[in-house]
């Protein structure tokens, strides 16, 4: 009986032992791991709208994510919280750090470290808070220029520092501004960017010295720049170039120095210099008013700059820039001399006999002379382009029973190109199918693709009409026969003109100011 008494004890220490071990008794380490350690520190960077919030995490073993809560309530009642950032499974301490975003100037936030694993969360001790400020602005006072004997222009720069800033000049006679005048204030925006300021003052005392200073306000209060001061004693000139201004290639450009002036004497040299664009001779680049002719450009066109450097009698001396815009001329042609040699002639079509085409010399420019069944056509070469403005004068003068007309084409060749015809009768009683109706067609390979009527409004005797004809590939505009007519093609085919044709038929007319320029 008592083997059998040892025997059952020894089973029931062993089961003990067991559900001990299994429980985690006996002995074992029974820990779970650890939550995060965090720390609080310091704010960094702060502005009056900004700053940057950080701590430490250690994970203790295990992945954890970190954020920071932050507002302006000290004990952090429903606070705002940062972007979780993730970190892995390990026991070194790490730095955490986030960006607030824009935040009010002048004000307290408070701010800690939270961290969360498996384990639970963690909230850093104690909180931590900083004050956003509120920074007046940053102001720098520059030198003066534009100096003659009685005024000048001051400079400045200012940083507004993120607040709705206020800027102006304060200047007088006084080295200490004791007295000064005041500039009108001019608002400079609230971001964190240098913003250049300037004011011109007037009637300031010839001779003497004038002090200024840069100053600028925000609502954090009022900050002034470094007192200059500038000697209107002996100013210098002021080199005065013109006014920029646009031409035409070929055309006769005056450039025009006169209105550079010295406080004292007199100009006494005129130096032109071209600092940009395609190069060109000047007729005299010592004289107040030299001359040049416009070159050749792209069809974009370019721009030339001129500088222009006076001197005066006191050897001083000044400068300024004049720039002039060239646009792009594929023709041009005013008849001012006779230029009716050069053109290529050639009968109308389907009409009898030929016209004349002859000089005016008293009215300056080309005259058709048909008579009735005869018609004339005039061509001309031009600057290649598949876009631009054609346009010319059309004087239509002496009608013939039969009825005038002319047609107009820009041409690539005999297959492609553009034409506009109109006539001094309405052909509104002829039928659709009369091929010689008011319109503008588009002829691609030979073929009329595109087709839109003009107005039926015949054009009279003895009145000008100011035709345009703007061109691309899409699209076609003419303009004088009363309101714009605009063909816009289905047939996208680019065609590039490389020659103009007129063609007056029955019709005596004079012609003037032939262009084909670049579409602005």
């Amino acid at each position: 009986m008592q083997f059998r008494r040892t025997t059952g004890f020894l089973v029931l220490s062993l089961i003990v032992a067991f559900i001990l071990s299994a429980c985690g008794g006996g002995g074992g380490d029974s820990t779970a791991p650890p939550t995060p350690v965090v720390t609080n520190l310091a704010a960094t960077g702060i502005t009056n709208v900004g700053a940057t919030v950080n701590g430490t995490v250690n994970p203790n073993g295990l992945a954890t994510q970190a954020w920071f809560e932050w507002g302006t309530s000290p004990t952090l009642v429903a606070p705002d919280n940062t972007t979780k950032q993730n970190f892995a499974a390990g026991t070194t301490v790490q730095a955490v750090t986030a960006s607030l975003p824009t935040l009010t100037f002048g004000t307290t936030y408070y701010f800690r470290l939270v961290a969360s694993n498996p384990s639970g969360e963690t909230k850093g001790t104690p909180i931590l808070n900083f004050a956003t400020s509120a920074l007046r602005p940053t102001v720098t006072t520059l030198a003066a220029d534009n100096l003659t004997a009685t005024s000048a222009t001051l400079h400045g720069q200012v940083n507004p520092n993120f607040l709705p800033t206020a800027a102006w000049f304060e200047y007088g006679t006084s080295p200490t501004l004791a007295g000064a005048t005041i500039s009108t204030e001019v608002a400079i925006g609230s971001g964190s960017a240098v913003v250049a300021t300037s004011a011109i003052i007037t009637g300031q005392p010839f001779g003497g010295i004038v002090y200024f200073r840069a100053a600028a306000r925000n609502n954090a209060g009022e900050q002034k720049g470094n007192i200059d001061n500038v000697s209107l004693n002996n100013p210098p000139p002021v080199a005065n170039a013109g006014p920029d201004n646009t031409v035409e290639m070929g055309q006769t450009v005056t450039l025009d120095g006169s209105g550079s002036t010295t406080p004292s004497g007199t100009i006494t040299s005129y130096l032109w210099t071209q600092v940009q664009g395609t190069s060109v001779t000047l007729s005299d680049n010592t004289a107040v008013k030299p001359t040049f002719t416009a070159p050749t450009v792209p069809l974009i066109g370019a721009v030339l700059r001129f500088q222009l450097t006076v001197r005066d009698t006191r050897s001083l001396t000044a400068s300024d820039n004049v720039d002039i815009t060239v646009k792009w001329v594929g023709f041009a042609d005013d008849f001012s001399t006779n230029t009716t040699g050069t053109y290529t002639l050639a009968p109308g079509n389907n009409l009898v006999g030929v016209g004349t085409f002859t000089w005016d010399s008293v009215g300056k420019r080309a005259e058709v002379l048909t008579g009735l069944d005869n018609g004339l056509i005039f061509s001309k070469s031009v600057l290649a382009t598949n876009s631009g403005i054609f346009s010319f004068d059309f004087n239509p003068t002496t009608a013939y029973t039969s009825h005038g007309g002319i047609w107009v084409r820009l041409v690539q060749n005999a297959n492609n190109y553009y034409q506009i015809s109109n006539f001094d009768y309405s052909p509104s009683g002829n039928p659709p199918s009369l091929p010689d109706l008011a319109k503008v067609i588009k002829v691609v390979g030979g073929v009329v693709t595109d087709t839109v009527n003009l107005p039926l409004t015949a054009y009279t005797e003895n009145a000008t009409y100011n035709l345009s004809i703007t061109f691309s590939p899409t699209q076609v505009i003419l303009q004088g026969f009363g309101a714009p007519v605009t063909l816009n093609t289905t047939n996208t085919t680019a065609i590039s003109a490389t020659s103009f044709e007129v063609e007056t038929g029955q019709q005596d007319a004079f012609y003037d100011n032939i262009k084909l320029l670049a579409i602005p």
